[in-house]
Parts: C-alpha cells; structure tokens; sequence
C-alpha cells in the first residue's frame, strides 16, 4: 500500500468509531471466508461429479429426471463410463438398441456428450441423426442447456461459448458449436458430408448416432443402401489411426434400420474389433414367468400393457425392439437351409443357373447376383451356389465364366431388358475365348430370362409356395441370399430375383420320366440328313421309300 491509499484509509478510519471498524473488517473476513468456502465447495462437486455420471445427472439435471431410474437408464449410466480414460483405452463402439420413451437421448446425446467433454475425454464430438434438422434438435438442447442452466455455467464456466480476438463467438448455431474450453460439436444428418472435418489439430474423437432412420428411410431399399455405404465408407473412416469412439441408439422400426443392421451383422461388425451391441425391452419376465416392467417408476406395468394391447406391432418393435415381419414379408422364419452337399452325384439332377444384372459403370450400382438351383429327381430344389456383389459387366463376364465351369448346369437364362441385350454378346464372346483355350468346354446354353413386370409380386409369386412347402431350400452358408429372402423386400432384391430366374428355368422345358441318358441315346439316334427324316417319314405312311428314290 503506498503513502497516498495509506492516507485515504486513515481518514476513513478515522470517522468511526473503534468498536465500529472492528466490527466492520469481521465482517468483512467473515465474507471472504465463506466465498473461499464455497470455492472450495463448488471445486468438491465438480470434482465428484467429474468421476461418476450418475452424480452428474442428480447435480444437474435433476429436471429431466423426476422418478427413480430403472434397469434401461442405469445400464446406460455403466455404459456411459466404458467411453471414460480414452487416453488409456482402445475405441469403444456401442450399440444400443433401447425403447422409446425410456430418456435414452437425454442420457446419451445431451448429459453424457457434455460429461465426457467436460472430463477431456472428448474434444470433438460429431452429432448424427436420420436428418440434418434432427441432428440440430440434439445440439439445440445441448446449446440451451448450457445457456439456461446456471448452476451447470458457474461450476463448468468452459462450457460458455468460445470468444475471438474480435469479442465474438467463435460458433455457437445449431450445426457447430465451439465451446471456451476448445471442445467442439457439430450435427450432421445420415448422407451429409463429413470427412476431412477437424477442430484445429484435432480430428473427431467421437461419433453420436441417435435415431439413424426415419420411417420413409426403410421403405427404400436404395436409400437404405446409400445410408449402409455412408456409414460404413465415411463415418467409420473418421478419426485417427488409433480409432474413434462411437456411441448408436436406436430403435427398431424395422428390420433392415441401420440399427437393426449392426446389430446383427457379426461379421461386419465383430466384438474383437471394439463392438459392444445389447439390446433392451420395456417388458421383460421373471423366472416364474411373471411380466414386469423395466422402468416401473416411470412407465408402470398397467401402462405399458395397455399400449401393447392397443398397437400390439408398434410396441413389439418400439418398445421391445423385436425384429417383426411387415405384411409383405411372406418369407420371414420359413427359409429352410441345408448343409451343402444334398448330393454325391448330380446323376438325375436338374441344374440351372439364373443372372440378375446390374450394369452400372460403379461401385454406387446396384448389386448383381448370380444363383443356381439344383432339383432332384424327386422334385425338391436346393439352391447350390450365389454371388451377390457390386461389380462392373466385365467382373460380371468373369465370375459368370467360373460359375459356368463349377457344376453340369443345363442351361444358364441371364436377365434382358432393353438396356442389357448387349451383355449376352459379350457374354457369349468371353465363353468362345475361354472355349478356344481350355480342355473343359463350357457348352451351356445361354437363354434370355424375361424380367419385367412388377418383381416383387413375381418372385412372391414363383418362390413363397416353394419355400413355405420346404421343396425349395438355400445352403447354410449363403448368408447374404438368405438375409435378402428372409429380409425381403426390405434388403437384396437380386439375389432373390436371380433365383427366381433359376426356379423359373426348372420349370420349363419338357418334363419326362425318362433317364437323361436315354433321352440323350435317343437324340443321337434321331435321323440328321434330310434323305433320312423323308424316309422315316414315308415308312410311317406304309410306304416303301426304295420304291420312289429322290421323292
């Protein structure tokens, strides 16, 4: 304190009396100490809830929150501390499939986004939903949180907005905003543009998928195609060489939701790369067979029976994420399979193999499928072999050329419309080029197969009895035919089309009881010069054909 304050204080001081100014600085240290107090306090809080979410949601958002949790919400908190400790962990992908109603987007997408954030595991979070305007539904409520919620403001003062050299904010709309702390999130919507996004040097750290699918989304099996290969060859791109987290929740609305889609592909989307994927029910049984609620508290037994009754597919799919056959599913739980070979020899046996093309100059077109059947001689058909893939005409060329050579197939029908006449030239020019250099000919004929009309009700129409009858059956690994026809007509509609083209091919020709072989004996045997066939046929008039030579 210089001479000129010490002077000012004095004079103060020196209008009260003693007792006065005694009185006067207690007070005044008894104010300074319950503010450190209570610095201290707020540092206790933020700290404890810094370690455990559930704390976080009591000391914060107790207004979303006005009963008690149930078995969905608390497995959600426990799952929420998996994404903890990136710094120490491998990427975590989870997939939840929860039932609507149950708060899952304001545990996961507002509470612990900004959880996470706030902890520094995640820097930079991308928002994804079935639109762009619902991805900016989930940021708006994250954005008037942090306006609106006071207390969450005076213990986390980093959530405020980031501010520039200039005194503005650096983003804070409903697609991007940026906090004070650095943390970052954007909201993008399935099919947007996300690759190359960064916040400074950082790159995404984490992936929010909340409600992947609208219901018009699924009706659409290119839509849902398009949304697949998004999210497989751009959102899981994102992130850096040591991985992103992502967190899916959803809610099955039908079976082929990219939800649904994740869930049940294994393959794609294994345990052993990071997958974690549960799914939950509103109503569950007890081992005495008695039905309870998972969330009493919130959505009582009484309730949710009372939904069920009224709307009882709407429930099995929303609230218990059942996976239910839509109307038009007319091969759903009927496919029967078969551990291939269903034969030693194909002596006696029927094969035909069907093409269903797909012409498109890239990796966008829709898929081809090549399938061919095998009946025996009792008339029960097995599906022997499928190739269903993206490819371009020249790949379709080569891997019909293999198919061809793999089993005695008797006739190969490849679909025409008016766009694809070509490919039976090109077709037919790849089997003389492989015929010139090869010792096993391909001498199977190559027939047009009509393809028009409405598909649906044609392979409906030409493979349901077959299949519901057990005499058309598919082989135990031919997993993407089998989800196509299972699926149908929300997945693959070549493959299924491709085997309809095969089915169809069975059942055309002349049928006889006859061995093939003497059906072949036979042929030779038929008279080739014109001279011959005139005197087979006066002999059967009665007439001696030596007795009118040249007639």
């Amino acid at each position: 304190m210089n001479q000129k304050t010490k002077r000012k204080v004095e004079s103060i001081f020196s209008k009260y009396p003693p007792e006065v100014i005694e009185l006067g600085l207690a007070k005044l240290t008894q104010e300074r100490r319950e503010f450190a107090e209570q610095i201290d306090s707020r540092k206790t809080v933020r700290a404890r809830v810094l370690q455990n979410f559930r704390e976080f949601l009591k000391e914060y958002f107790g207004h979303y929150f006005s009963c008690e949790f149930g078995t969905q919400q608390n497995e959600l908190i426990r799952d929420v501390h998996k994404f903890a400790n990136k710094k120490n962990r491998s990427p975590i992908k989870l997939v939840r499939a929860l039932s609507r109603g149950f708060g899952k987007s304001t545990i996961l997408s507002l509470c612990a986004v900004l959880w996470l954030i706030l902890r520094g595991d995640w820097s930079f979070v991308i928002m994804i939903s079935s639109t762009l305007e619902s991805a900016k539904d989930f940021l708006r409520k994250i954005v008037e949180e942090v306006e609106d919620n006071q207390k969450l403001i005076d213990d986390f003062p980093e959530l405020n907005p980031a501010i520039d050299r200039k005194g503005q904010k650096v983003s804070w709309k409903d697609t991007d905003i940026v906090f004070r702390g650095g943390a970052r999130i954007i909201a993008k919507g399935f099919l947007n543009a996300i690759r190359g996004k960064r916040n400074k040097q950082h790159r995404p750290s984490a992936l929010i998928i909340d409600d992947p699918d609208e219901e018009k989304d699924v009706v659409s099996e290119s839509t849902m195609r398009r949304k697949y290969r998004w999210f497989d060859r751009a959102a899981m791109k994102l992130g850096s060489g040591w991985g992103i987290d992502v967190l899916m929740s959803y809610t099955t609305i039908a079976p082929n939701c990219v939800g649904e889609v994740v869930f049940a592909d294994d393959d794609k989307y294994p345990a052993d790369e990071g997958w974690d994927k549960k799914k939950f029910k509103a109503i569950e049984t007890d081992s005495n067979g008695k039905e309870y609620s998972t969330w009493e508290e919130g959505a009582p037994l009484a309730q949710l029976l009372k939904e069920r009754e009224q709307d009882p597919i709407t429930f099995a799919r929303e609230k218990q994420n059942e996976v239910l056959a839509e109307v038009d599913q007319r091969f759903k739980g009927l496919i029967e399979r078969y551990h291939f070979p269903p034969t030693d020899s194909w002596k006696g046996w029927r094969l035909t193999l069907g093409v269903d093309l797909s012409l498109g100059k890239n990796e966008k077109s829709d898929l081809s499928a090549i399938v061919g059947t095998a009946r025996s001689p009792e008339g029960k058909i097995f599906e022997i072999f499928s190739d269903i893939q993206r490819r371009r005409p020249d790949k379709i060329a080569d891997d019909l050329i293999i198919a061809l050579t793999l089993f005695p197939w008797e006739v190969c029908g490849i679909e025409e419309t008016g766009n694809q006449e070509h490919f039976h030239f090109l077709i037919r020019d790849r089997i003389k080029e492989y015929n010139k250099t090869h010792e096993d000919k391909i001498l199977v004929p190559i027939v047009p197969v009509e393809s028009g009309g409405d598909k649906e009700k044609r392979v409906t129409g030409a493979l349901q009895p077959l299949v519901a009858t057990k005499l058309l059956v598919l082989r135990d690994d031919s997993k993407i035919l089998y989800k196509d026809l299972d699926e149908y007509p929300y997945f693959g509609k070549d493959g299924p089309d491709a085997l309809e083209f095969s089915v169809r091919l069975q059942r055309t020709g002349t049928v006889s009881t006859r061995s093939k072989e003497s059906i072949e004996a036979a042929r030779a045997a038929k008279p080739k010069k014109l001279a011959d066939i005139r005197g087979n046929r006066m002999k059967s008039m009665g007439i001696d054909p030596d007795l009118y030579p040249g007639k």
